[in-house]
């Protein structure tokens, strides 16, 4: 009796050391592409697509027209977001033949050694490392979310701050400008540091996700207390089958029979609208600010660093507020 009680409490150790090393795995290796436009500023000192700087149109101009170059950077941005948004499409069974532990240490590996070895006359490197590092966050974000299925009643707050750690990793970029601005490291340096935490995806895949092969399965189970249907949640299900079908569509959502009992329920529609609020700007900003910011300022470069610097590290609020929302689905959870 008392081994097993020792046993459970190591398990429950080793589940919440899990969950905060996720939580680190999922701050420097999960959403970093959102913040990408912070080395706009960065690659021209490196001559990345440099070609595609011009000087103005005059005898003694001395100023460059580099709008060609930044777009060359605001495709690469373009691209990692795209993979990381819809990859099922194109490497689902990829990723499926080959498992998530090796795809994501793999795509994470090749996307950082990309942007070390990045210098004039490989700049299609830079390309690479957006769609590599872009595939590997996701990857990372998917297996992550699974460990909140370890726990009961501390399921929807750990789920929210990997939700928060995972948004806020976008400022990684930011940090990356302000270290090479002030010399103490360069580009390519950074990328090596970056690419050794994979370290990290592969001592999680083997100490907190679980395994086909019995030897390497963890100790404890994901939580199936969920699964028992409550008596309230058999009332709903009893009141559905109970209910004409020829009930008009209208009637069903005055009444809230069926489907509408969910839809119209207020903690349901509180999450539904926060998370659009905190996956719109998230996405659709980190593409359309830099060229926003840069018209508005007169295509000032200056002006257009700064803010892009501001909206990346406005992202660390999302460690604050995730949890908020995972206090409240708790709430619900245990009404």
């Amino acid at each position: 009796m008392k081994s097993n009680t020792v046993l459970t409490r190591m398990n429950m150790c080793r589940k919440w050391f899990g969950a905060l090393w996720l939580l680190i795995e999922m701050n420097i290796a999960s959403a970093n592409i959102f913040g990408f436009a912070a080395l706009f500023k960065v690659l021209p000192q490196y001559g990345i697509f440099d070609e595609y700087c011009h000087y103005f149109d005059g005898m003694n101009s001395t100023e460059r027209d580099c709008s060609r170059q930044t777009h060359q950077y605001e495709n690469a941005m373009t691209l990692g977001i795209i993979f990381f948004n819809v990859p099922s499409m194109f490497f689902g069974m990829i990723i499926d033949r080959f498992g998530c532990r090796f795809m994501k240490l793999v795509f994470h590996i090749v996307g950082w050694l990309s942007l070390a070895l990045l210098k004039p006359g490989h700049d299609l490197l830079l390309f690479a490392h957006t769609f590599f590092t872009a595939l590997s966050g996701i990857i990372v974000l998917i297996t992550s979310y699974a460990s909140s299925n370890y726990f009961s009643k501390s399921s929807p707050i750990l789920l929210t701050l990997l939700i928060g750690s995972g948004s806020s990793s976008s400022i990684w970029y930011s940090i990356f400008q302000v270290i090479v601005d002030h010399n103490l490291l360069t580009l390519s340096q950074l990328s090596y540091i970056w690419m050794s935490l994979g370290a990290l995806l592969f001592l999680s895949s083997f100490l907190f996700l679980d395994w086909k092969i019995s030897i390497l399965n963890l100790p404890y189970k994901f939580n199936d207390g969920s699964n028992q249907i409550p008596s309230t949640s058999k009332n709903i299900i009893s009141k559905v089958i109970d209910t004409p079908c020829d009930t008009k569509w209208y009637t069903k959502i005055y009444q809230r029979i069926g489907l509408w009992q969910h839809l119209t329920n207020p903690l349901y529609v509180l999450n539904v609208l926060y998370l659009g609020f905190l996956m719109m700007p998230t996405i659709l900003l980190s593409i359309i600010w830099y060229p926003w910011v840069y018209f508005l300022n007169g295509n000032d470069k200056a002006q257009a660093d700064k803010y892009t610097f501001a909206l990346n590290m406005s992202a660390v609020s999302q460690i604050v507020l995730c949890p908020i929302i995972g206090l409240l689905l708790a709430f619900g959870t245990h009404r």
